[in-house]
């Protein structure tokens, strides 16, 4: 039996744990942004959609808390292996993740304080309305500038030869005033006279001649913004609309907006300056308890999964405390835990194979001396039993007739059951005596084919499968001693299937510990063993047919043994029976 280290719930939990925190993390992003936004807008908390989320995932979190921590006092009321220890080292982590995490929050509001006292400082809201006074006039000089240029008597009197030379109207418009960036001139039906300067400041499309004096709306073109100025002139009687153009550096209006847009976001950060400390405060403890309660979480994972090879030791100690030495625990390979997981089962391996040698020992040497003395106490009268009656038969046949056809059969039979008990006998003393195993390489298929052939007539109507046996596989084992171990299971299993039947033999390598063996099987079709008998198959002098010594199994079991093996057998009545042994492939 082997204890199951199921690490798949600590895993899971990881992975939530882990899912949890991204959350968490990505909530924070997003609310961190939203709530300066908020502010700035003068909006509420009530319109994020995802609210109700960051309301649910702290009370999961604290709701799954509440679920550890109960199940850790029934735990505890019930006296689970190790629930003390795992008490101390959930406290121990949870002081930890307090230590680390109140010095975390006093310098986060400290910082908080510090950073918007700098941030809604003086010379800040100074340098934020100063730079919007400058943007603002910087436009109103330009537009003065060509309110001014075009109200001048310079202007009137470059104007003079405004048909003759164009060219030089600009040259002396431009170096008069360089900041105006074109002349565009109409006349009095409002086509186009001519243009000159910066062709980004060209008025599209017809010009309407009705247009008033002054100021014209400003033109934005891509990142430019153009202001144009319109005065009329009365030149030879003809009248002519003269635009003076000025552009503006690239990218001013949008820089003027943002700076605008900002003035406004101070403004109204500084007039609820005191509840975004109070909103900041707040969004920090409502993320960081979050944080806070999943540390907690993670300490009851680990101390759960360093626990559980400690609780795994502690039950399997119990079990084979117990008498169950087929008790395994499975470990992580590379487990810090691993190598006391690994010197453990060796040891319950090592006690498991000491108490079946014992075992065998003690057996085989009880039936030793049974053995032993059997056969003093029956040699004994067999020799002069057998000179008697040979004595007899001789008299016979040299006196009466009579007297030898009465005593002669009987005299015979004497004889024949004397020979029997003396084969018996020394069948037990080989069983007792039997010799140490003398190894050598073997093909295992091979070793097989040879005993079906040497025992061909006894197992004619018998089919044997050997297609579950390798053919290159090779044991180290006693030749002789494996034949002898075959050749009973073969009998067994020829008298089980009463000499029709199949008998499949197979072989597979396991490995036990760290040890690698040949599983053998030697399955039938017989009638299978009787679940009474089970306990005796491996007795000496046990057997269920009418023939027999009763010696097969023990002798078989006495081979594996001495090769440092083990062998047990599973029947089902009416189906069968599967003998199995292992045999190292190592020894």
């Amino acid at each position: 039996m082997k204890l199951p280290r199921s690490p798949g719930s600590s895993v899971a939990g990881l992975v939530s744990l882990v899912l949890i925190y991204i959350l968490l993390i990505v909530l924070i992003l997003f609310f961190s942004n939203e709530v300066l936004q908020d502010i700035s807008k003068e909006s509420t908390l009530s319109n994020f959609i995802v609210l109700p989320l960051a309301v649910i995932l702290p009370v999961f979190i604290v709701g799954t808390l509440i679920v550890n921590i109960l199940r850790l006092v029934r735990e505890r009321r019930t006296g689970q292996p190790g629930v003390r220890l795992k008490i101390r080292m959930i406290v121990f982590f949870t002081f930890i993740a307090f230590l680390s995490s109140i010095p975390q929050g006093v310098l986060s509001i400290s910082f908080i304080n510090t950073t918007m006292n700098s941030w809604f400082s003086t010379p800040t809201r100074g340098a934020l309305q100063g730079g919007v006074d400058i943007a603002l006039e910087f436009i109103n000089d330009k537009l003065t500038n060509l309110a001014s240029f075009s109200d001048s008597s310079a202007l009137s009197s470059m104007l003079r030869d405004i048909e003759r030379s164009p060219d030089r109207l600009w040259t002396e418009v431009h170096e008069a005033n360089p900041s105006i960036s074109a002349i565009q001139v109409f006349r009095d039906n409002g086509s186009e006279l001519f243009f000159r300067g910066n062709a980004q400041a060209r008025m599209k499309g017809p010009f309407m001649s009705n247009r008033e004096e002054g100021m014209l709306p400003k033109e934005s073109n891509g990142d430019l913004s153009i202001l144009r100025f319109l005065r009329i002139y009365r030149v030879d009687q003809e009248r002519y609309a003269v635009v003076l153009s000025t552009i503006l550096p690239a990218g001013f209006d949008q820089k003027a907006q943002a700076l605008t847009a900002s003035r406004e976001i101070f403004t109204q950060l500084d007039r609820y300056g005191a509840v975004f400390r109070i909103v900041l405060v707040l969004f920090f403890s409502f993320f960081s308890l979050p944080m806070l309660l999943l540390s907690i979480l993670v300490s009851f994972l680990l101390s759960e999964e360093i626990m559980r090879p400690i609780v795994n030791l502690e039950e399997a100690t119990r079990r084979v405390t117990q008498g169950d030495y087929s008790y395994r625990i499975l470990g992580r390979s590379g487990d810090e835990l691993a190598l006391l997981v690994d010197s453990f089962n060796k040891m319950v391996s090592e006690l498991e194979r000491s108490r079946l040698k014992i075992m065998q020992t003690e057996k085989v040497t009880a039936w030793q001396e049974i053995a032993q003395r059997l056969a003093h106490e029956i040699k004994n009268p067999l020799t002069p039993i057998k000179l008697s009656a040979q004595r007899i038969l001789k008299k016979a046949e040299e006196s009466r007739e009579e007297l030898d056809r009465i005593l002669e059969p009987a005299v015979r039979s004497i004889i024949t059951e004397v020979e029997n008990l003396d084969r018996m006998l020394k069948e037990f003393r080989d069983f007792s005596k039997l010799p140490a195993p003398q190894l050598s390489n073997v093909n295992l298929k091979e070793l097989v084919r040879e005993v079906l052939t040497m025992h061909e007539p006894t197992f004619r109507n018998v089919t044997f499968n050997l297609d579950g046996l390798p053919e290159a596989m090779t044991l180290r084992v006693d030749r002789d001693q494996l034949k002898q171990v075959f050749t009973n299971l073969f009998k067994n299993a020829s008298e089980a299937t009463q000499g029709e039947g199949t008998v499949w033999i197979r072989a597979d390598l396991v490995r036990k510990g760290n040890n690698q063996y040949c599983r053998v099987q030697v399955q039938d079709t017989g009638s299978g063993i009787e679940e009474e008998y089970h306990n005796q198959v491996f007795n000496p002098y046990f057997t269920t047919k009418g023939s027999g010594t009763g010696l097969g199994l023990p002798i078989v079991e006495r081979i594996v043994f001495d090769h440092k093996g083990q062998i047990w057998f599973e029947t089902q009545v009416g189906s069968g029976t599967t003998f199995f042994f292992d045999l190292p492939m190592e020894t």
